[in-house]
């Protein structure tokens, strides 16, 4: 079984149904599997190859999904790129991804032609709902092409996504998924998250689909299950949307779901077709989700997963969801769950050794959903993260006598805000390269709304003069908004180990005293 196989057999037993709902845009799944016939099949006229790299950078629009399938179908290396990222970011993931062909909505065309000469390996430019010189009109390679299924020879352990994490060394690391990895989501998400999906169902993910929401595209496919597009994350205009659309379950990352939580207006909406609520990308503070069990009863489920093991390492369910003071189980909501029916948890201490039951040490992951490695980079760059087929988490956590996992502290002082993942040291290396900088340090603290909070320590050159938001500013022409520092701390000089390495968990740590975690 391949995916183009699944696509096929979503269409024979679904057919007509819909499929896809974007505003007033509805698709069935025999409609939506022709549109990406088409496109397939014109990518093949202008010269596609097996295994040629096929970019997006778009916003959620209904043509994710059926570019999703066209890239299955030609057997492509898919990469999605993250709409938040600077020109010049996504210069270097396009240029490091030898990315064949690259497909953009007419909200980043302009950031696209600004970088179009910079771009060493794209051979086609294809634009979606907008016309300008040097890119093709999407729909014209649609209409043009045939809506036959095309054939296209494929292998399961070919390399099917390079997905661009943020690296300790100042560059995104792209981690490397084959092709089989997404049958094996699939097929965790219906054994132990989802598992009761149905045709009934209508599916809305409150995030970008080229997070991780886009694992959620096949379960919904094959069981028949409708998807929501939606362009506006807000609370307003989600909730409108779950009444309008009838939503049944609900996908996205605990800061939106806690802005929903406290939207005065919630009551006055109709939200009783929802049955699910999935919430993951970060932990969600423990009032906060209490509040959620008050609102609309025990029918949460948190998904921990990370880039390397897409998006499936341990699962907390509905039953788990107790806010009984008096009940044992009540503690569980602290946690991430149990591991995945097909998945392997330890947890281990520097030398790989099993600790304790109820102790703390890196989490460590074994499945057939992971990643190979990470493209481009030195052998012994994959291999520190993999070890005897053990992927290395880098967070910190302890399980229990009954197999739930909770974690506590991350050992490469990851940060996650808004559900979103930052490495200190990118960071770092952009402010490093404002002319006043002597020494910086960048680190998480805690933050109500966005879970963490950028935060930089910097030291100053002799004699040099430089503001808060003079820095800030710097970084923002450098990189995506949500990796930019929201505050600055100036020092004299900052705390260096006895190897002359400056200590980021020092300075984050007066923040964090008072948190029972080292995580929010």
């Amino acid at each position: 079984m391949n995916i183009p196989k699944l696509i096929e057999k979503g269409v024979m037993y679904w057919g007509d149904k819909t499929a896809v709902i974007d505003d007033n845009k509805k698709f069935s799944f025999r409609q939506v599997n022709e549109r990406a016939n088409r496109l397939a099949n014109g990518l093949l006229d202008l010269g596609y190859l097996n295994n040629n790299h096929i970019a997006t950078l778009m916003k959620n629009r209904f043509q994710f999904i059926e570019i999703y399938f066209a890239q299955q179908k030609l057997n492509s290396v898919r990469i999605t790129l993250n709409t938040r990222l600077s020109a010049e970011e996504l210069a270097w993931q396009i240029n490091d991804s030898e990315v064949d062909y690259l497909i953009v909505d007419a909200e980043h065309l302009e950031l696209i032609e600004s970088i179009k000469k910079n771009l060493k390996t794209v051979k086609r430019f294809i634009a979606i709902n907008c016309e300008s010189e040097g890119f093709m009109p999407y729909e014209d390679i649609l209409s043009g092409s045939s809506g036959e299924n095309p054939e296209m020879k494929s292998d399961e352990e070919d390399l099917g996504r390079i997905g661009y994490t943020t690296g300790t060394t100042g560059r995104p690391k792209g981690i490397m998924t084959p092709k089989r990895a997404e049958i094996a989501i699939m097929r965790n998400l219906l054994l132990d998250n989802i598992q009761h999906l149905n045709h009934k169902d209508v599916f809305l993910g409150l995030q970008p689909l080229y997070h991780a929401v886009w694992t959620y595209i096949l379960p919904c496919w094959i069981k028949g299950a409708a998807q929501v597009i939606t362009h506006d994350f807000s609370p307003g205009s989600a909730l409108n949307l779950i009444q309008r659309e009838k939503v049944t379950i609900l996908k996205t990352v605990p800061t939106v779901l806690t802005r929903i939580f406290d939207f005065p207006g919630m009551k006055d909406f109709d939200l009783q077709s929802i049955h699910t609520i999935i919430y993951g990308a970060s932990p969600i503070p423990i009032e906060k989700l209490k509040k959620g069990i008050e609102l609309f009863g025990r029918i949460f489920i948190q998904n921990y997963g990370q880039a390397e093991a897409p998006m499936t390492i341990c699962t907390l369910n509905k039953e788990d969801h107790i806010i009984d003071e008096n009940s044992e189980n009540t503690g569980r909501l602290s946690s991430v769950g149990r591991p995945y029916t097909m998945v392997e948890v330890r947890v281990v201490d520097d030398e790989g050794n099993d600790v304790d039951v109820g102790e703390p040490g890196e989490v460590a992951v074994k499945g057939d959903h992971m990643m190979t490695g990470y493209w481009k980079q030195p052998p012994e760059t994959s291999e520190s993260a993999l070890k005897d087929g053990w992927l290395l988490t880098g967070d910190i956590g302890r399980l229990d006598a009954e197999g739930y996992l909770y974690l506590v502290d991350r050992k490469k002082e990851m940060i996650i805000t808004g559900g979103l993942n930052v490495f200190p040291n990118e960071v770092e290396q952009v402010i490093y390269r404002h002319p006043a900088v002597s020494q910086v340090a960048v680190f998480g603290i805690p933050d109500k709304d966005w879970g963490e909070s950028i935060t930089a320590a910097v030291a100053l050159k002799s004699g040099s003069r430089v503001g808060e938001e003079e820095l800030i500013d710097f970084c923002r022409n450098h990189l995506a908004r949500y990796k930019v520092p929201k505050k600055v701390f100036f020092h004299q000089s900052l705390p260096r180990s006895a190897a002359g390495k400056i200590m980021r968990r020092e300075l984050r740590e007066p923040f964090w005293k008072d948190s029972q975690r080292k995580i929010n």
